[in-house]
């Protein structure tokens, strides 16, 4: 293990300028966790109001999925707790039709605007934002965040394949087949544990939350709490295997130069300890209470082939992810991907095979749509249709274009009967997007389920950091941690770094920030003080790598990312979660496998290093 010394901050007094850089940190952290919503002025809200009557705004974005039509008029469930919820709208970007504009202080705005308010208040210099991004103390953020979207990319674009909907009814099928809600949740956990051990949470959150609703609800599982809440909790877990499931392990890794293959196998006895021991712990303790797990369920009479919509396309990019992860260990494992040969040098290329593969795919469909078309467009219809046609533009509020054709230069016009009353306005349609989604619809969707949000939040977490690492604050926090280790030893270590990083998943803004402010810790504490034990060294880190992953499914939704995404599918399938369901179902799961996780790290680290 190769520990890099920070830059600077390690001979700075706290002064002025380090109090205020605390302050704004802690209420950036605060706003992340309890967002708000700043009203404005209303004359400007109908300002643009008005505009928006008058330009017709349609920006693509992913709509929820409509179910088949025998069920399209069925009453939607309430909601995981036992209430009144009405199932919530969609968000979608299409058209504001809102009285009231409002600035959100979230994840998306606040960290941005800390960093910003540093840099003018000259609490921290440009130096420190260039080193939040570009990198420093063996953390390179760019890389990172280069590798997740990258793989995310993929595992994004294997799933709109249908591959993991396939598997996933296939499994539903053969266990219904052969037994009843026992069974089928069995199998769910199984499944669900082997895939996130290999693409991760957010992908597998993405995939299998809307999958769950639409099995539960169609099968009569109600309340859903104990498939949700499994699904959600044993992803996160196994995410903690390998590097590419997490941001949190990719920071600890290039903070601490391990190297990938290093990484996996001291997580891999934590982390199939305690999916082992979560298993018992739900099905006979958590969700004993009858009708959480029923013992018949009535399944959708659907077939798993038709779920899977591109077998091309997911052999192809399962094979690309596949090579791509034995070739970044590999690599790691030689200590071939330091310096300026970064992780990018594999990951780009390969999430850019699988774009160029999705981009020839969609224009591939688009020739065949628009062949189609044209063989249609031969068949003549009768005026009346025509003519309904030709008003229906006019007299309607917002039609769908992705029913359209691709090639939008011919329009056609029509002027409204002169014997008509009624006042008709132009509308002016804006457009800007459908040059690429008209035609590379698949490509615009797999883009549109990216976590960009990640991109501003992350690297204005890590400038924050590098704030308090050049303000002096990360110096007195190691200073701290090593004056707790002298004292606690190697058990004391573990036992305090699990505690911290559950904690800091809740109140450091997601397990993101709290990976990256303690990690930025322990490496003061190894390379400033003289005769740092292995033992303890190893156990805080591999402490911390636990924790930043099990903590995700702790007590708020923003522990993680994988969290907010959860909760927004569910509230888009008119299903809500609120804080205290979250943090009733996931306490005991979270205390009982940390503890777990914690005992075979310590464990580990003593008999791997006798001193």
């Amino acid at each position: 293990m190769a520990i890099q010394p920070l830059q600077d901050g390690s001979d700075r007094s706290i002064d002025a300028r380090s109090i205020v850089t605390l302050i704004v940190f802690f209420i950036v952290n605060a706003l992340v966790i309890y967002p708000i919503r700043i009203p404005f002025p209303l004359l400007f809200s109908r300002g643009c109001d008005n505009l928006q009557k008058r330009i017709s705004f349609e920006i693509p974005c992913e709509r929820e999925e409509r179910p088949p039509s025998s069920t399209a008029s069925s009453t939607p469930r309430n909601s995981v707790s036992e209430g009144e919820g009405k199932p919530a709208q969609p968000p979608c970007a299409r058209r504001c039709q809102c009285k009231r504009l409002y600035f959100p202080l979230d994840l998306r705005t606040v960290p941005v605007i800390g960093v910003l308010l540093l840099l003018a208040s000259t609490c921290i210099p440009p130096e420190v934002v260039r080193r939040g991004i570009v990198g420093s103390g063996g953390i390179k953020p760019y890389d990172v965040m280069t590798l997740f979207f990258c793989f995310a990319y993929i595992s994004i674009s294997l799933d709109c394949t249908g591959l993991l909907r396939y598997l996933a009814f296939l499994i539903a099928s053969k266990s219904t087949a052969h037994g009843g809600g026992t069974t089928l949740y069995n199998s769910f956990y199984l499944f669900f544990s082997i895939i996130g051990l290999f693409f991760g949470n957010d992908p597998l959150v993405l995939s299998g939350t809307p999958f769950l609703a639409y099995f539960t609800q169609h099968s009569s599982i109600d309340p859903p709490t104990a498939f949700l809440f499994t699904h959600f909790q044993i992803c996160n877990l196994v995410s903690a295997f390998l590097v590419s499931s997490n941001i949190t392990n990719l920071v600890l890794t290039s903070a601490f130069g391990i190297s990938f293959l290093s990484y996996s196998a001291w997580l891999a006895l934590p982390t199939v300890a305690s999916a082992i021991v979560l298993f018992p712990l739900l099905r006979w303790i958590i969700f004993r209470k009858k009708g959480l797990i029923p013992h018949t369920i009535y399944p959708p009479e659907i077939s798993p082939r038709s779920a899977l919509v591109d077998p091309f396309g997911a052999m192809f990019n399962a094979t690309i992810f596949i090579i791509t992860v034995v070739v970044l260990v590999g690599l790691s494992a030689g200590h071939l991907l330091e310096g300026i040969e970064g992780v990018w040098t594999v990951t780009v290329p390969a999430a850019g095979l699988v774009f160029i593969r999705d981009t020839v795919k969609d224009r591939m469909n688009a020739k065949e749509t628009k062949s189609a078309r044209a063989m249609e467009k031969t068949t003549p219809e009768p005026n009346e249709k025509n003519a309904e046609a030709s008003i229906a533009p006019v007299q309607g509020a917002h039609t769908d274009t992705s029913s359209q054709p691709a090639n939008n230069s011919q329009t056609v016009q029509t002027s409204p009967p002169q014997d008509n009353n009624r006042k008709y306005r132009n509308v002016t349609s804006f457009k800007p997007l459908s040059p690429f989604t008209d035609n590379f619809p698949n490509t615009s969707l797999v883009i549109s389920r990216l976590p960009l949000t990640l991109l501003p939040f992350t690297f204005s977490f890590f400038i924050l950091v590098e704030g308090l690492q050049h303000t002096g604050w990360i110096r007195i926090f190691g200073n701290w941690w090593g004056a707790w280790e002298a004292v606690g030893g190697v058990a004391g270590s573990v036992w305090l770094m699990g505690v911290l990083s559950v904690i800091g998943c809740n109140i450091f803004g997601t397990n993101i920030g709290a990976t990256i402010l303690l990690a930025r810790v322990l490496q003061y504490w190894g390379t400033t003080y003289q005769n740092v034990s292995n033992r303890s060294l190893y156990g805080a880190i591999f402490a911390l790598a636990v924790g930043s992953n099990f903590g995700a499914y702790s007590f708020v939704f923003s522990a993680s990312l994988a969290g907010l995404l959860w909760r927004s599918i569910l509230a888009q399938k008119g299903i809500s979660v609120t804080y205290r369901q979250f943090m009733r179902w996931n306490t005991i799961p979270v205390v009982v496998t940390m503890i777990v996780g914690c005992l075979v790290v310590a464990g580990e680290v003593c008999v791997m290093y006798k001193t």
